[in-house]
């Protein structure tokens, strides 16, 4: 397999063993699915979005990804039940879920019993990038 050859230089070296990561961030707020973008294609991830958890399933039914940021609380289908069908349609896919809700800690310590592989506060939304390497590395 050929490499294709820049002169750009990377901003995030270490992220050259996963440029061809895809991800897909699944949250009702359009603003932190921008965020969590600008954070993740600099480092190299390919991003796609969804506003919702039955968008995310069609999506992944259509193209294969290596990853799903899935937060905890929207409305209609909630990161819980997200969760649920994803480990069971999808369960090589790893799946990494955020809050930011009143009782984040809550429904993160949820996903994490439910079957997800990390977890992350959006307070700390700096830490998405070395975190979703860190899953993707298991």
């Amino acid at each position: 397999m050929a490499h294709k050859v820049s002169e750009k230089r990377l901003l995030n070296p270490p992220a050259v063993e996963r440029l061809n990561a895809k991800v897909v961030i699944v949250d009702d707020d359009q603003h932190f699915r921008m965020l969590a973008r600008t954070i993740l294609e600099p480092a190299g991830f390919d991003v796609i979005e969804s506003e919702d958890v039955s968008q995310c399933l069609m999506q992944l039914r259509q193209q294969a990804v290596d990853a799903v940021i899935l937060d905890m609380v929207m409305p209609g289908e909630d990161g819980m039940e997200g969760v649920r069908q994803l480990k069971r349609l999808f369960p090589e896919v790893r799946i990494l879920t955020v809050s930011g809700a009143d009782q984040s800690d809550l429904y993160l310590s949820v996903s994490a019993h439910l079957g997800a592989d990390a977890s992350l506060d959006k307070a700390r939304i700096g830490a998405l990038c070395p975190l979703l390497q860190l899953v993707l590395d298991r």
